[in-house]
């Protein structure tokens, strides 16, 4: 065989093996940004779906991911819309994009099997909706308007009615956080007022967020509330009450960064056919 010929197929196999590569990579994900989540959130998931788990980089908290985009360990952070208002007041140099990642519902979850708990909450939770309780509590956080905030003290306090315990992750702002010997936020005084409603005294677990649900799992505690939006793999291992709150999962990005739109994340693709 010539040295010419042998040139030849060496061509058409380069070719075909390109070609191939194409085609299998038609539709694929480019791992070529770096974006920050909270570990285990819906941000996590919905941007691992989106971009591929690989271009994921998971944090124990807002804030952490938030403090990696500052450096420039991450593109961008994927994460619920009210914390980011606060991480972002908090954080010159930072911005929201104004196109929404998408929406969610928030929801409390409790161990599978205990309808008796889950029913009792969605009852509260039903009258409370209706008589116009939480929607004071969501606009007192959001909104800065209604009566001064009612922290739950940190210490479990004893007294005579039995305890309704909730996990929580305190390091997510506007819905739970800790100041001072307290914790504060919409989801610590929902369950507050659906506690009083049903005769029991509150008592909060700060955790770590992906200790929330095996624990509840476990029956470690009665209930966990953190923002936590209901999706199909989550309802596989724990009940959820009624809706609560609506969620809205969004982009922060450096004032500066080359992302200034949620269109700005589609070259993060590979063309399409």
């Amino acid at each position: 065989m010539s040295k010419k010929t042998i040139i030849k197929i060496a061509s058409v196999v380069l070719a075909l093996v390109l070609g191939m590569t194409a085609l299998w990579a038609c539709g694929e994900k480019k791992d070529t940004i770096k974006i920050g989540v909270q570990t285990n959130t819906t941000g996590h998931i919905y941007a691992a779906g989106d971009f591929g788990e690989g271009a994921v980089v998971s944090y124990e908290n807002g804030a952490v991911a938030v403090e990696a985009l500052k450096k420039g360990k991450v593109d961008c952070v994927i994460i619920d819309n009210e914390p980011a208002k606060s991480y972002v007041a908090a954080n010159s140099g930072l911005k929201i994009l104004e196109t929404e990642y998408t929406t969610e519902d928030y929801a409390i979850c409790f161990q599978k099997g205990d309808a008796e708990l889950k029913d009792a909450v969605n009852g509260a939770l039903k009258a409370l909706i209706a008589d116009g309780s939480v929607k004071k509590i969501v606009d007192k956080y959001i909104n800065n308007s209604g009566e001064a905030l009612n922290g739950i003290p940190v210490k479990a306090v004893d007294t005579d009615k039995p305890n309704l315990v909730m996990a929580t992750n305190a390091e997510f702002p506007p819905y739970e956080y800790i100041d001072g010997d307290k914790y504060y936020g919409i989801d610590v005084e929902v369950a507050k007022i659906i506690a009083d409603k049903l005769g029991y005294d509150l008592v909060i677990e700060n955790v770590a967020f992906d200790s929330i649900i095996p624990g509840v799992q476990a029956g470690k505690y009665d209930m966990g509330m953190a923002g936590m939006t209901v999706n199909e793999e989550r309802q596989k291992q724990v009940e959820f009450s009624d809706s609560y709150a609506t969620g809205v999962q969004v982009v922060i990005v450096s004032e500066d960064s080359k992302i200034q739109s949620i269109e700005d994340l589609d070259p993060y693709y590979l063309p399409k056919d």
